[in-house]
């Protein structure tokens, strides 16, 4: 089975330090700040790079090398980096504006706290999720000294945790952390508040990874109310939702609900932010997802296309989605097949994912094994093997021994092994990924009995 990459948001993004002054009190510094901020948002990155770039160069001239408006500056800089996917430049301006507010304003100030957890969160899209959890804890600590003050603060830190905890495969104490984020938060603001929708979101989004979809259902259900009541119907950060919800709906088999939603949020998306913004991009690349198990392949390469251009527009060709992306057009040419103009995508996707990235990124495992499964296809057993194995090896960096994507590689390579005919190491690799399935789903669960049936099958003689 190939993995086809979607765009489910989980909102733990880094954060702008907010200007409170009002703009006729806001020095040219801050104003310029300001600005940049809210190109940003716009989704007008060359703009607002600029004005970011000047008000560093500002900061730099007029402060000294310890003020905390350096450490603003830097921090604000680090997080357009962070949004093009320039992780180590945002890591560097991260790690300065950290050293800066540690000195001056003392390890448990709330600047300190919020540095930390969008180092976590950069370590944890570059797939360092050891770092990140290191970075995460910190910021958990800080948090936690001064969370009598700040009790909306610790929340957002929890809901960054949850997610780290849920890319780690640690699905119980994310669904804890982000349940206590979201007690918190209805403690603060009552059950409608913006907030509260964002952890509804992460919540409902760690459920549908379960494929615990009766539990998701509400939550995005409720998380899609709470914003169309406060912002309207017509406001990004609903379609973000609807794209969520839609992405639950085509994991359930509802594909022609899950279209009118990604619709919706498409829609929405080019009437608000314009035709040439990322989160198009995004939509486009969902929509043309459930428009391939509708086999209207011709459609779905145009979309695909569509965002491929607007991605490399936005983020330049090496980031991440276009890395995503690429495969995704490749996967739709496997299933058209047309295979000979997949492997040079994927082979596209795979430097663009390593470059960025790193080799041992989740996201180049991925890629990997969507590779090996088109050598599969092309009967290149050993190749394909090859690749399992390398994805398998990142796949257990990150996640452990014991992890349901671990398991499903131990049944691809096992799957390889019967048809080369090597029946006992089969046998095997199915009982690994058997014991694996019947912990995390329970001995009932079909990938527990069908890859227990494949396991006694590989041992049967062969007529």
């Amino acid at each position: 089975m190939t993995s086809w990459l979607r765009y489910a948001t989980r909102f733990c993004a880094a954060a702008l330090f907010s200007l409170t002054l009002d703009a006729e009190q806001q020095s040219p510094f801050e104003a310029k700040l300001h600005q940049a901020n809210q190109l940003r948002l716009k989704g007008d990155y060359s703009s607002a790079e600029k004005l970011y770039a000047e008000a560093l160069k500002d900061a730099q001239t007029d402060f000294s090398g310890m003020d905390p408006r350096l450490a603003k500056a830097m921090n604000n800089m680090a997080v357009l980096h962070h949004t093009l996917g320039r992780y180590e430049q945002a890591r560097e301006l991260y790690e300065k504006a950290l050293e800066i507010w540690s000195t001056t304003l003392g390890p448990d100030d709330s600047h300190v706290a919020t540095t930390l957890n969008n180092l976590g969160e950069v370590a944890r899209q570059q797939g360092k999720l050891k770092e990140a959890d290191r970075y995460y804890q910190r910021s958990l600590e800080s948090r936690e000294a001064v969370a009598r003050d700040s009790q909306v603060a610790l929340s957002n830190t929890l809901n960054g945790f949850g997610v780290l905890l849920q890319d780690m495969g640690r699905h119980s104490d994310a669904e804890q952390t982000q349940r206590r984020a979201l007690g918190i938060q209805e403690q603060q603001f009552g059950r409608d508040n913006l907030r509260i929708s964002v952890t509804l979101n992460n919540l409902a989004e760690l459920y549908r990874l379960q494929k615990r979809f009766r539990d998701a259902e509400p939550l995005y259900r409720r998380a899609l109310e709470i914003k169309q009541n406060i912002l309207g119907n017509d406001h990004p950060e609903v379609a973000t939702t609807l794209n969520n919800y839609a992405a639950l709906l085509q994991d359930q088999g509802d594909s022609v609900t899950a279209e009118s939603y990604y619709r919706r949020a498409l829609a929405i998306r080019e009437r608000v932010l314009g035709p040439g913004h990322p989160s198009v991009a995004a939509s486009l690349n969902n929509l043309a997802t459930v428009l391939r198990s509708q086999q209207k392949f011709a459609e779905a390469a145009e979309m695909l296309r569509h965002a491929l251009d607007l991605f490399e527009k936005n983020f330049g060709e090496g980031h991440p989605q276009v890395a995503a992306t690429l495969s995704n057009l490749a996967e739709l040419f496997v299933a058209m097949n047309r295979v000979e103009e997949a492997e040079p995508l994927y082979r596209r996707a795979l430097e663009a994912a390593e470059k960025r990235q790193g080799p041992q990124h989740i996201e180049v495992a991925v890629i990997l094994q969507n590779l090996a499964n088109l050598f599969v296809r092309q009967q290149k057993l050993k190749g394909a093997e090859a690749l399992f194995q390398r994805a398998l090896e990142i796949r257990r960096v990150h996640l452990g021994d014991s992890h349901s994507t671990v398991a499903d590689i131990f049944t691809q390579l096992a799957e390889i092994c019967e048809r080369m005919g090597r029946s006992q190491e089969a046998s095997s690799l199915y009982r690994k990924a058997s014991g694996i399935y019947e912990t995390t789903y329970g001995p009932q669960h079909p990938s527990t009995t069908v890859t227990r049936g494949a396991m006694e099958r590989a041992l049967r003689p062969r007529r």
